[in-house]
């Protein structure tokens, strides 16, 4: 399974999201890389929404529920959100899956810039526009890359059992 939608969120929902997200006062949290097999050497920001079974973010309730009726009566997994910083070259990540068990995955783009979401087989480009969600099979191998034209990227990653 792999599908593309674009305008996902209601113009105003997708503002008001996205304000609150870039916003200076929103808490972001270092790692220190991006995925177990990458050695690039860089790392990255994130916010976990939801992780171990529980809302881990006062910022859930105004992320998720539109998102939750994507994929209703889901179990959901992980859904966080994810701020690289803008490189000089593009930094492309190394390919991996979330999770080694069965499971879908969302990537939703928050702005428009030049990282790509890559897959590995078949090999897809997805070039980040803003409102644009990625949905697939957990078991495609994908990476992530920085970009070069904005100061950064952010994306909502979700994952969740199907």
């Amino acid at each position: 399974m792999f599908k593309i939608k674009k305008n996902v969120l209601n113009k105003n929902l997708f503002e008001k999201i996205n304000t609150r997200i870039q916003s200076k006062y929103f808490p972001w949290f270092t790692q220190d890389y991006v995925n177990a097999p990458d050695e690039s050497g860089y790392g990255y920001f994130t916010h976990y929404l939801y992780l171990d079974n529980k809302i881990n973010s006062p910022f859930y309730d105004l992320i998720m529920p539109e998102f939750l009726k994507l994929f209703k009566n889901k179990k959901l997994l992980r859904a966080r959100l994810n701020l690289y910083t803008k490189t000089p070259e593009t930094i492309k990540h190394a390919y991996h899956i979330d999770y080694m068990f069965k499971h879908r995955s969302v990537v939703y783009f928050l702005n428009d810039n030049d990282g790509c979401l890559f897959f590995k087989d078949p090999y897809k480009k997805i070039k980040p526009e803003k409102n644009k969600c990625v949905i697939f099979d957990g078991n495609y191998e994908h990476a992530s890359s920085s970009c070069t034209d904005r100061p950064y990227r952010i994306t909502l990653n979700i994952n969740y059992e199907f």
